[in-house]
C-alpha cells in the first residue's frame, strides 16, 4: 500500500458529511466546479447530527408565513446578535431547498392533496417532517454522487493546508488503514459541525469541533463561542433525538412537585420555547432543589404518537422496549436533564460565507448561529451549505492551483501521528472525561459566575498542558479518538475564555453580570490564535446596515427578571442572590 494518497486539482474540497456539506458539494458542482471532493471522518450521509435528525425541519414558507414576524422574532430572541443579512438569505432560500430535497427523494410527510404537512414544535413557525435522518441523508448522498461529487469516506482531516495566506486544501488520515491523505484544492468548505463534548445524545458524539480546531490552528478568527446552548434529554435512557416532536405534540416539562415551569420564562411559547430558555429553566429548577424533572407525554393523543413512530421510529421503538410507550400511548413520565453544553459559535464569516482566511468557506453549525428562528440546525445547514458551495466554486474559478509547502505537510504529518509514536501516555477517554467534568455542570456554562468559570478554565488549562500532549493511540481508530479528545479540549478552552470575556447576560446568563447591556455588548466575542496564546476580542454587530436595532439601554435580562418576579432571585449590588 502506498504511504499516501494525494488528490490534486480539486476545485472545491468539502470537509464534513452532513446536510450542510452535502448541499455545499452539490451546489459547487451545479455552479461549474468540475472537481468537487467531499470527505468525512466517518461516512458521508451516515454520521453526525444530520443522520440523527429529529424528523422535523423548521421551515419558512413564503406563501404561508409572516416574513416580518419571522425576522423580528429571530433578531429579538438572539438579543440582536443575529446577522440580519444572512437571515434574509435564509428566508429567501429555505423553501426552495425543501422542494429540492423532495426532488432528491427525501421522504416528507404530506397531506392527502400532496402538500407538505407541517406541525408546531419549538419556535414560532411550523416544521415539515421527514422520515428519519438516516433515510434523508441517504437520498442526499445519492444526489451528490449523481451530480458528480467524489466522496471520500473514513478519512479524518486534522489540519488545513495554506498557500501564501489562503486556503489550499487539507491533510488527514484514513481511520481504517492510517494512510495519509493530502487534498490540494483551490477552495475549501468547512462543514464539520459544532463542538459537542461527546455527551449523551446520539449523533453528537463524533461532532467534536474538529473543523473549529483546525481553523484555529490555521489562524482563522472564530466568534460566538461564549454562546453554549445545551440540549435536554432523558436521564436514564440513551435515546434521542425527538424533542421538537415531543414538545410540539403537547409534552409537558414538570418539576418534582408536578408543576410546569417553562411558562415562567416564556409565557407565550411555554415548552415550545428555544433551547437556550429551556436549559436555563431546567438549571434554575435544579438550583432550587426541585429535581428530578420530567417530560410528561402521557396526555399526548394516540394519532400524534403514531406520527412519531413514522417520523422518528428509532426513539419510539426504544421507548417501547423500555416500557415507556405501550401501543400508541406514553404511559410513564421520563426523567429529564440538561445534557451538557455545546458550542454555539464557529468561524466568523461574511455574507458570502467566507472566513478570514481567503478561500476558506464555512456553513451549517460550523459558523455562529443566526438566531433561534434563523440559520441554525438542519434548516440553516440547507441554506448556508448551498450558498457556501456556490461561492466557493466561484472563488475556485478565479485562482490558480495551490502551491503546497512540503515543510508544512511534514509538520502536519508529525503532529498527526505523534500519539501513535508514544509507548506510554494518556488514553483519549481520560482527557474526554476530565473535560466533561470541568465543563458540563449546569452552574458552569448555563448559570455562570466568574469564579466558577475561572475554576473550570483552570481545570481545562491543566488538561490542555498536562494531558493532551501525552495522548496515546494504538491504531488508526484510537488515533481518531486522540485527535477528537484534543480538539474537544481546545474548543472547551475557547468556550470558557469567551464566556469570561462577555461581562453581561445575553444568550447565556451570568449571576455576576445580570444585565443585558445594549450600550456596550451588541458584539460577537472573537477568538484567534496568536502564536502560543489565545487572543480574545470583539466584533461589533454592524447595526448601521440593519433595519432592526436595539434600544440603547442596560436592563435586567428578561430571564433574570422573570426569576425575580417569581421570588426565585433578587439583585443586590449588581449581582444575583438566590432566594
Amino acid at each position: 500500500m502506498a504511504d499516501e494518497v494525494v488528490m490534486r486539482d480539486i476545485d472545491v474540497l468539502v470537509i464534513g458529511g452532513g446536510l450542510a456539506g452535502t448541499f455545499a458539494a452539490i451546489k459547487a458542482r451545479e455552479a461549474g466546479a468540475s472537481h468537487v471532493v467531499q470527505v468525512d471522518k466517518a461516512s458521508v450521509g451516515r454520521s453526525g447530527c444530520s443522520a440523527f435528525g429529529a424528523g422535523v425541519i423548521r421551515t419558512f414558507f413564503p406563501h404561508e408565513d409572516d416574513r416580518d414576524k419571522a425576522v423580528y422574532e429571530s433578531v429579538l430572541r438572539s438579543h440582536f446578535l443575529c446577522d440580519q443579512e444572512r437571515l434574509a438569505q435564509h428566508l429567501d432560500d429555505v423553501y426552495d431547498r425543501i422542494r429540492e430535497m423532495d426532488s432528491f427523494g427525501v421522504e416528507f410527510e404530506k397531506t392527502p392533496d400532496g402538500k407538505f404537512d407541517r406541525i408546531l414544535a419549538r419556535g414560532i413557525y411550523r416544521r415539515v417532517m421527514f422520515r428519519g435522518g438516516y433515510r434523508m441523508m441517504e437520498a442526499m448522498r445519492k444526489a451528490a454522487i449523481e451530480k458528480g461529487v467524489k466522496i471520500v469516506d473514513r478519512v479524518m482531516v486534522t489540519d488545513l493546508l495554506t498557500d501564501g495566506g489562503g486556503a489550499a486544501g487539507a491533510i488527514g488520515f484514513s481511520t481504517e488503514s492510517g494512510q495519509v491523505y493530502e487534498f490540494y484544492a483551490r477552495s475549501v468548505v468547512l462543514a464539520t459541525g459544532r463542538g459537542f463534548m461527546k455527551g449523551r445524545r446520539p449523533g453528537h458524539r463524533n461532532v467534536t469541533g474538529d473543523g473549529m480546531a483546525a481553523a484555529y490552528r490555521a489562524g482563522v478568527t472564530l466568534a460566538g463561542l461564549d454562546s453554549a446552548v445545551p440540549n435536554t434529554g432523558p436521564a436514564h435512557y440513551d435515546i434521542g433525538p425527538g424533542n421538537n416532536m415531543y414538545l410540539g405534540a403537547g409534552g409537558l416539562l414538570v418539576n418534582s412537585d408536578g408543576r410546569r415551569f417553562a411558562e415562567t420564562f416564556d409565557p407565550a411559547l411555554k415548552e415550545r420555547t428555544e433551547l437556550g430558555i429551556l436549559s436555563v429553566a431546567c438549571a434554575i429548577e435544579a438550583r432550587r432543589g426541585r429535581t428530578p424533572l420530567y417530560l410528561d407525554m402521557t396526555g399526548v393523543e394516540p394519532e400524534k404518537v403514531q406520527r412519531m413512530k413514522r417520523v422518528i421510529p428509532l426513539p419510539l421503538m426504544m421507548y417501547e422496549r423500555a416500557g415507556v410507550v405501550v401501543g400508541d400511548r406514553f404511559v410513564k413520565r421520563i426523567e429529564w436533564v440538561i445534557e451538557g453544553p455545546s458550542c454555539n459559535g464557529g468561524l466568523l464569516v461574511n455574507s458570502r460565507y467566507e472566513t478570514t482566511l481567503p478561500g476558506l468557506f464555512t456553513c451549517g453549525d460550523t459558523m455562529p448561529a443566526v438566531g433561534p428562528e434563523g440559520q441554525t440546525a438542519l434548516p440553516g445547514a440547507m441554506t448556508s451549505g448551498a450558498r457556501a458551495g456556490k461561492y466557493a466554486a466561484g472563488y475556485a474559478s478565479e485562482v490558480p492551483p495551490p502551491k503546497i509547502s512540503r515543510e508544512q505537510v511534514a509538520e502536519f504529518r508529525e503532529r498527526m501521528f505523534a500519539p501513535l509514536k508514544r509507548r506510554d501516555g494518556i488514553e483519549p477517554d481520560q482527557v474526554l472525561l476530565s473535560v466533561q467534568e470541568a465543563l458540563m455542570p449546569y452552574d458552569v456554562l448555563v448559570l455562570r459566575h466568574e469564579e466558577r468559570l475561572k475554576a473550570a478554565l483552570q481545570e481545562v488549562e491543566g488538561i490542555w498542558h498536562g494531558q493532551v500532549p501525552l495522548l496515546q493511540a494504538y491504531d488508526p481508530h484510537y488515533l481518531r479518538m486522540a485527535h477528537e479528545a484534543g480538539n474537544i479540549a481546545l474548543v472547551a478552552r475557547m468556550m470558557l475564555e469567551s464566556a469570561l470575556y462577555r461581562r453581561e447576560s445575553r444568550e447565556s446568563l451570568r449571576e455576576d453580570y445580570p444585565y443585558l447591556d445594549h450600550t456596550e455588548w451588541v458584539k460577537l466575542v472573537t477568538v484567534k490564535r496568536d502564536g502560543d496564546r489565545m487572543e480574545l476580542g470583539a466584533a461589533p454587530v454592524p447595526l448601521e446596515r440593519y433595519k432592526l436595532r436595539p434600544p440603547v439601554e442596560k436592563v435586567l435580562h428578561p430571564l433574570w427578571r422573570a426569576a425575580e418576579k417569581q421570588g426565585i432571585i433578587r439583585v443586590e449590588n449588581g449581582s444575583v442572590k438566590w432566594a
